[in-house]
C-alpha cells in the first residue's frame, strides 16, 4: 500500500495529541460485542472521527457481498454536498486503486482529504475510511494517516469476527453497490424488497425528502404513484406526520391497549387497511430527514414498537447512500434547481441573512442599471466676468488734475469721474466772449445808421466767434470725464498719474454693470455635444462652494479654443448677482444637467468612447 496523491501544502501545525490506539481498540471491541455490526460501525466512526479531529468522517466496509456506509461530522460543522460527493468519489477511487490518499478539498484551501483502505483477512480490499481535516500541515497529515490505517487493520478484524447474531443484523441491509446504489429508485425497491422478504409485510414504501415535502417514491405491489391515488395520498399523509415528528410512529391497529399516541394520520391509514398494524421511521443523514420508510403488517401477525425501533436502527445505514444516489442520478436541469434552492437555504438560514439582503440589493441595482435611468451631469472649470463692460478713453490730449473715484467705487450715469486742466481754453472763452460783445455792439450802431453793409460783416464775424466758441466750450466739457452709465469701476487706479499728460485715447477707466455677472465655461469637445442637449447649469464658486448659482441663458461658442494645450469651447451664461458677492476672475466648476440616461451608458460610457476611438470597436 502507498501513500499517494497530492500533498497538502504548509499550514499552522495542529497541536492535538495522537489518540491511543490501545484504548481505542478496547473500545471497538466493547462496541462490536454490544451492538449490532451497522450501529457498532456508525459510533465507531464517531470516535474515530473525534479522536482524529475530523471535521468530516465517512466509512465504507464489506460485509460478504453486503455494504455497509457511514458518515458522521461534528456538530457544528456544516460540509456542502459537492465536497461530500468529492470525498466519497474519492474513497471509492482509493479503494479500487488499494492506495491510500491525501489531497485538498475543492473549494475549501484549510480542509485535507485523507482516506485509507481496508482489507480483510485474505488481504483483500474490504472498504476504507476519509477523513476531512481542517488546518493540516504534511507532517500532521502523515501522522493521521498511520493512525487511521492502523485503526482499519483493527476494524476489519472486528468485522470479519463478528458473532452470527451481529452479522445477520448487518447483512439484512443488503445492496448491490454498483447496481441498487446506482440509482435511486433502484434503491427504494431494493429497501422494500429486502424489508418485505425479512419480515412479511403486508405493504412496504418509502418516500423520498425534499425540502418539507414528501414523493412518495416506491410502494410493492403498486405501480400507480400517482398523488391522485387514494391509497397513495393516505400514505403520503402518514409519511408526512412522520416527517413532522421526526422520529418513528407506530400505531398497533385497532386493537391496539398501549395506544397513547396521538398519531391520526397513521390511525386513519390503518383504518383503511382494515385495521393492520402500520408504522413509519425517519432515515437520517447529517442531522437532517432525508427519507420515510413507512410498512404494515398482515392480518393475524403481531407488530411491536420496540420491533419497529429495531427495525430503524438496522436500516439506518440507507440514509447516507439516499442524497449520493438522488446526487448522482440527477439531470443538469434538477442539479441546477437543488444547487439554487441549497443556495436559498443557506442564504435564508440564521446569521446569513444579512448575505440575503446584499443579493437583494445588488439585484435590485442590476435591474435599476439595466431598465432604469438617471441623470447625466458633469462638471466643467469655469471663470466670473463682468458684463456690459466699456472702456473710458481720454477725450483729449490734456493734463489730469483731478481724480474722484478708485476701481471698486459703484457710479451713477453722468457722474464725473476726473478732470483734466482746461485753464486756457476757460481763457479763451473769456476771449472769445468779450470779442462777440464788441460785435453785437457794433451790430446794433450799424442797425442803427442803417448800414447793412457793415452790419453783415459784424454779423459774419460774430457768427464764426459764436463757433469757436462753441468749440471752446466743446474742449471744456471734455475736460471733465463723467460716467456713461450706471456701474462698477473695474480699473482705472490714476493716482499715480496726476499731474501727468494723458494723450487722447488712452485708456483712463473701465466700467461694468454691477448687478449681474458672466459666467465663462471651458468645455471640453468631448462633452461640448451634451452640453448642448443643457437643460440646467449651476456654478459653485472655489471661494464658496457650499453656494450654488443658477447659470442663466448659457450659449456656446460655435468654434473651439485651445487653451492650456487643450482644445475646449468657450460657453457664456449670467448670473442675476452682485458684483460684490462675485467678483470678476474668480473661478469655480459649473455643473451642466445633459438629460437622462440609462444608468449602465452614464458609468461605462467613457471606456466605451475610449474604446471604440482606439480599437474602433
Amino acid at each position: 500500500m502507498s501513500q499517494a496523491s497530492t500533498e497538502p501544502t504548509a499550514t499552522p501545525v495542529d497541536d492535538r495529541k495522537a489518540i491511543s490506539l490501545t484504548a481505542l481498540q478496547c473500545e471497538l471491541r466493547a462496541l462490536f460485542a454490544n451492538r449490532p455490526t451497522n450501529r457498532a460501525l456508525l459510533e465507531v466512526l464517531q470516535r474515530i472521527g473525534s479522536g482524529l479531529g475530523a471535521a468530516y468522517a465517512v466509512v465504507h466496509a464489506r460485509l460478504g457481498v453486503h455494504l455497509l456506509s457511514e458518515e458522521w461530522q461534528p456538530p457544528g460543522n456544516s460540509l456542502d454536498n459537492d465536497a461530500r460527493e468529492f470525498v466519497n468519489s474519492t474513497l471509492w477511487e482509493a479503494i479500487s486503486a488499494e492506495e491510500a490518499m491525501c489531497t485538498r478539498v475543492p473549494g475549501d484551501d484549510n480542509a485535507v482529504l485523507i482516506t485509507a483502505v481496508m482489507y480483510d483477512r485474505d488481504i483483500e480490499p474490504s472498504g476504507g475510511a476519509a477523513l476531512v481535516i481542517q488546518n493540516c500541515d504534511k507532517a500532521r497529515a502523515l501522522q493521521v494517516l498511520a493512525q487511521l490505517e492502523g485503526i482499519l487493520g483493527y476494524l476489519s478484524l472486528l468485522i470479519g469476527g463478528t458473532d452470527s447474531d451481529g452479522q445477520r443484523l448487518a447483512e439484512r441491509r443488503s445492496i448491490e453497490p454498483h447496481s441498487a446504489a446506482s440509482h435511486p429508485i433502484r434503491l427504494a425497491y431494493s429497501l422494500i424488497s429486502d424489508l418485505e422478504a425479512r419480515y412479511g409485510f403486508d405493504l412496504t414504501a418509502i418516500g423520498f425528502v425534499d425540502g418539507q415535502r414528501i414523493e412518495v417514491t416506491a410502494i410493492s405491489g403498486v405501480d400507480d404513484l400517482r398523488p391522485a391515488n387514494p391509497g397513495v395520498g393516505i400514505l403520503k399523509s402518514a409519511m408526512e406526520e412522520c416527517l413532522d415528528r421526526g422520529s418513528p410512529v407506530t400505531h398497533l391497529g385497532i386493537d391496539d391497549p398501549q395506544s397513547t399516541d396521538d398519531c391520526r394520520l397513521h390511525a386513519q391509514w390503518s383504518a383503511e387497511t382494515n385495521g393492520n398494524p402500520v408504522a413509519s421511521f425517519p432515515l437520517v443523514c447529517m442531522d437532517e430527514v432525508v427519507a420515510i420508510v413507512s410498512f404494515s403488517q398482515g392480518a393475524g401477525t403481531k407488530l411491536t414498537r420496540e420491533q419497529v425501533q429495531l427495525i430503524a436502527e438496522e436500516v439506518s445505514g440507507y440514509a447516507a447512500l439516499v442524497p449520493l444516489t438522488r446526487a448522482a442520478s440527477r439531470s443538469v436541469a434538477r442539479h441546477a434547481v437543488d444547487s439554487l434552492r441549497s443556495t436559498a437555504s443557506n442564504l435564508l438560514a440564521p446569521g446569513k441573512r444579512r448575505n440575503l439582503a446584499v443579493i437583494i440589493g445588488l439585484f435590485l441595482i442590476g435591474i435599476w442599471l439595466a431598465f432604469g435611468t438617471m441623470t447625466y451631469t458633469f462638471t466643467v472649470p469655469c471663470v466670473v466676468k463682468a458684463t456690459d463692460r466699456r472702456t473710458i478713453a481720454c477725450p483729449r490730449t490734456g493734463v489730469l488734475t483731478e481724480l474722484f473715484v478708485q476701481p471698486g467705487e459703484r457710479v451713477r450715469s453722468g457722474q464725473l469721474l476726473a478732470a483734466l486742466d482746461a485753464n486756457d481754453d476757460f481763457l479763451r472763452r473769456a476771449e472769445l466772449s468779450a470779442e462777440i460783445e464788441s460785435l453785437e455792439a457794433l451790430v446794433d450802431h450799424a442797425i442803427a445808421t442803417r448800414d447793412s453793409g457793415q452790419l453783415r460783416i459784424h454779423e459774419a464775424k460774430k457768427h464764426s466767434l459764436l463757433a469757436q466758441l462753441a468749440i471752446v466750450d466743446e474742449r471744456i466739457g471734455q475736460a471733465q470725464i463723467r460716467a456713461p452709465q450706471d456701474g462698477l469701476i473695474l480699473e482705472g487706479d490714476l493716482r499715480e498719474r496726476l499731474g501727468g499728460r494723458i494723450k487722447m485715447g488712452d485708456k483712463l477707466f473701465e466700467l461694468a454693470r454691477y448687478d449681474q455677472a458672466s459666467i465663462s465655461l471651458q468645455i471640453p469637445e468631448r462633452l461640448v455635444l451634451s452640453a448642448h442637449e443643457c437643460r440646467i447649469a449651476e456654478f459653485a464658486p472655489t471661494a464658496r462652494p457650499n453656494t450654488i448659482y443658477h447659470v442663466n441663458e448659457l450659449r456656446i461658442a460655435p468654434a473651439s479654443t485651445v487653451i492650456d494645450g487643450s482644445n475646449v469651447f468657450l460657453g457664456e451664461g449670467t448670473v442675476p448677482i452682485d458684483l460684490d458677492e462675485l467678483p470678476p476672475g474668480m473661478e469655480g466648476s459649473a455643473r451642466i444637467d445633459a438629460g437622462d440616461h440609462s444608468p449602465w451608458w452614464v458609468l461605462t460610457h467613457r471606456v466605451t468612447d475610449w474604446l471604440r476611438l482606439n480599437f474602433w470597436l
